[in-house]
């Protein structure tokens, strides 16, 4: 989980050292050696003197960004940090994306040429596109002669405009000029009634990116404007985190206002608490089940914390990853590469560590309030069931029309969210 910098421990000196490089060399060259090496420490004087030696005499040297780049990957290894990770230039756009939660495009999902559906609230919807329709031709030139993948024709740069020639289901055809824009990757997965009688609803979260809280948001939104909502399982299984911001931002919408969400404790033993904002989340009445297994980590493990803390909501499944810690991720002003390492703890409301995997004795994990064990079978099923991407509600009748194979079909069974549904089906009953 990324934070903004920090002390951190003893062996920060040596990262500084990698942070500051780049900024060293450039006041090499224009203010001279010898004034440079008298303001710096001896490990950073040491780590100067060996890049500038080895970029100006070794026959072999490769130029001073790679020199660069090899040092600070050594230095993270050197950590001995299991969750250290050195961000090369051709990932940190990979990088920004998934942590963004979105990428630039028009917002719709292609099979093939055709729409399956498109993004509430995105360029294509706001376009007309609808699912079904067929693209016959970008920016004029006809699918049949582009080469595939036809998406990767439909995507371009952010603000960027494309023109689609589209032909409904039933004939009609029509154009649409799309601006691209930055539009969510998806971080709500599953979304569908369980009892829509009783207003008990699931929603899989895969992961926390910026955009997730306002996903949740929509998506809670869509199925209040269905029926009542009275009931939530929430799921996180296989959900491996994301952003501190984003399930901190997530707890506080089912937690009471000015309630602790999670306790930091950086690497000079220093305490930040993390709480919900000073009003009531918008659904703190509402009864909910977290589904939790041993892939939910880190940032579901500060949402599961939290909630299971505050008796805020029920946790079924089996214990969880144990990922308690929040990273710092240090981004160089030219971009080259990202350093990712771990710069310190946190705990639950109630000071659990829920950390079990950065050094020998740390218990690590959450146990469910419910366990219940699924065999491999049954998880591979449920897995693959929860990676679909469905359309939203008001798109599903119409996409699976078009779409019958994505769309229809009964879920895996899951005695998990079956154990779910029976307790919120308990908690409504008067």
């Amino acid at each position: 989980m990324a934070r903004p910098t920090s002390s951190l421990h003893p062996r920060s000196a040596l990262l500084g050292a990698v942070w500051t490089l780049v900024a060293l060399l450039a006041l090499d060259h224009f203010v001279g050696p010898g004034l440079v090496e008298r303001s710096l420490s001896s490990p950073e004087r040491r780590l100067l003197t060996a890049h500038r030696t080895l970029e100006r005499h070794a026959v072999l040297a490769p130029d001073g960004d790679a020199l660069s780049e090899a040092g600070a990957r050594a230095m993270l290894e050197a950590l001995d940090d299991p969750y250290a990770e050195f961000i090369g230039p051709d990932e940190v756009a990979r990088f920004d994306r998934l942590s963004s939660g979105s990428y630039p495009g028009i917002g719709a999902y292609l099979i093939g040429d055709r729409i399956y559906f498109p993004l509430v609230g995105g360029p294509a919807e706001r376009a007309g596109l609808l699912p079904g329709d067929r693209i016959l031709a970008v920016d004029g030139v006809p699918v049949s002669e582009l080469e595939p993948p036809l998406a990767s024709h439909v995507k371009g740069p952010r603000g960027s405009e494309v023109v689609l020639d589209l032909e409904r289901p039933d004939g009609e055809r029509y154009r649409a000029e799309i601006r691209r824009r930055a539009v969510p990757a998806g971080s709500i997965g599953d979304l569908r009634w369980l009892d829509r009688d009783a207003g008990i609803a699931h929603v899989h979260l895969r992961s926390f990116t910026t955009v997730t809280p306002a996903e949740l948001d929509r998506a809670l939104e869509e199925l209040a404007t269905d029926a009542r909502l009275r009931g939530l399982a929430l799921d996180l299984r296989w959900n491996l985190g994301g952003q501190l911001d984003a399930a901190q931002a997530v707890a506080g919408r089912f937690l009471p206002g000015d309630a602790l969400v999670c306790t930091l404790t950086d690497g000079d033993g220093r305490r930040s608490e993390r709480r919900n904002g000073a009003d009531d989340g918008p659904w703190s009445t509402l009864p909910v089940v977290l589904l939790v297994d041993s892939w939910s980590a880190s940032g579901s493990e500060v949402l599961a914390g939290a909630l299971q803390d505050h008796g805020a909501a029920v946790l079924v499944g089996t214990p969880t990853y144990g990922k308690g810690i929040f990273q710092q991720v240090y981004r160089f002003r030219d971009g080259a590469f990202l350093l990712k390492f771990t710069a310190g703890l946190y705990r639950t409301p109630s000071g659990r560590l829920l950390e079990g995997r950065l050094r020998p004795g740390l218990a690590g994990g959450l146990e469910p309030d419910v366990r219940i064990e699924l065999d491999a079978e049954a998880e591979a099923a449920i897995r693959a069931h929860l990676q679909r991407s469905l359309p939203p509600l008001r798109y599903r009748e119409l996409a699976a029309r078009y779409f019958p194979e994505r769309v229809l079909g009964e879920p895996p069974p899951d005695a998990q969210l079956d154990e779910a549904l029976t307790l919120l089906r308990r908690a409504l009953t008067p």
